[in-house]
């Protein structure tokens, strides 16, 4: 049992009642469902529109009286205001996942992201609703500091690559939240993700821990984009759920926090460590980046944040290294093909 988590629970208040969550059928989504239902949550309101949530992630919490599902995109949700109304707080976490849908989807990655949650923040507005949004540890693009904390300066590419239009779209989305809390019309908080995963996270959209998993218990070759040489750092999803409870019942609003782990590894060490921990005979094989996303693509050679602002915030502390995280996805991977 982790008892750091048991004694923040035991110690705080839950505020979390009624809750609605967009993209709540994705992989992050689905697991804060399950963890405000264990809290004493009595309403959960799931809107999301499938194109890469899956309805397996929650079939079984759509049986329960505490959860309504909304299949729509929240563009489309008919009069969302009323919708929002008698809910305690929203996690807006609606969005193009993962490098590959994001290059395949450019444009409707960047409607969903600025569109979405400007009705979002409109509809929490009109009801008086806190809301977190997930932005994410794309908007540092290249830079240069050692450790990324939450005032390091972005430093993005040109429009001409693509890839950065994600980044730009989030940002967008920090700045209209925090803009209007700043006029006293809102109450956001923003969290911006470093590569999380766990168990039901799927490899369909080029998400490179179950991409390798997967191609690592199948016997194929995994492939590398690139040299290998980038280096990232990944987050265990229960610790990212946790911080997301404790930010919101202690209502820290206005305020940006990474959420990551500070535990680096190259892309060449965790397809060795992949292949070594599922006993794999595979090979790993190694592709340039033009020939996979195309000349439009440019990629960033480390990504580690600092998280002292969020662990000082909260008093949680992430629980998992990556070797352990591993082996935790490729036991459910054998048991959940």
């Amino acid at each position: 049992m982790n008892w750091q988590i048991l004694n923040l629970s035991m110690t705080m208040k839950n505020n979390l009642k009624r809750i609605v969550i967009t993209g709540g059928a994705g992989f992050i989504g689905s697991n804060l469902s399950r963890k405000l239902l264990k809290e004493g949550a009595e309403k959960i309101l799931i809107i999301d529109d499938l194109s890469t949530g899956k309805i397996k992630n929650i079939e079984d919490l759509m049986k329960l009286d505490e959860i309504e599902f909304i299949e729509s995109r929240v563009e489309d949700v008919e009069n969302l205001n009323k919708t929002l109304s008698n809910f305690d707080f929203c996690f807006h976490l609606a969005a193009g996942v993962g490098v590959q849908y994001i290059m395949e989807n450019v444009s409707k990655a960047l409607l969903t992201n600025i569109e979405a949650t400007h009705l979002m923040i409109e509809a929490c507005k009109v009801n008086n609703l806190p809301i977190l949004i997930t932005s994410t540890s794309e908007v540092y693009g290249v830079s240069n500091d050692k450790v990324w904390t939450e005032e390091t300066k972005s430093l993005i590419g040109p429009p001409t690559k693509l890839r950065w239009s994600y980044a730009a779209s989030k940002l967008i989305d920090e700045f209209l939240v925090l803009s209007e809390f700043n006029d006293g019309n809102l109450n956001p908080i923003v969290v911006r993700l470093f590569n999380i995963i766990g168990p039901n996270q799927v490899s369909d959209f080029g998400m490179v821990v179950p991409k390798f998993i997967k191609a690592a218990l199948n016997g194929d070759e995994l492939i590398v984009h690139g040299s290998g040489e980038q280096t990232r750092s990944f987050t265990w999803v229960q610790d990212v759920i946790e911080y997301f409870y404790l930010l919101a019942n202690k209502k820290l609003y206005g305020e940006i926090f990474n959420i990551g782990q500070t535990e680096e590894i190259s892309i060449n060490n965790l397809a060795k460590l992949v292949v070594e921990l599922t006993e794999s005979n595979s090979k790993i094989t190694y592709l340039p980046h033009e020939e996979v996303y195309g000349s439009k693509f440019e990629d960033p050679m480390r990504r580690t944040p600092s998280i002292d602002k969020i662990v000082n915030a909260t008093g949680y502390s992430p629980t998992m290294e990556i070797p352990d995280m591993i082996r935790e996805i490729i036991k459910y991977k054998k048991t959940n093909p």
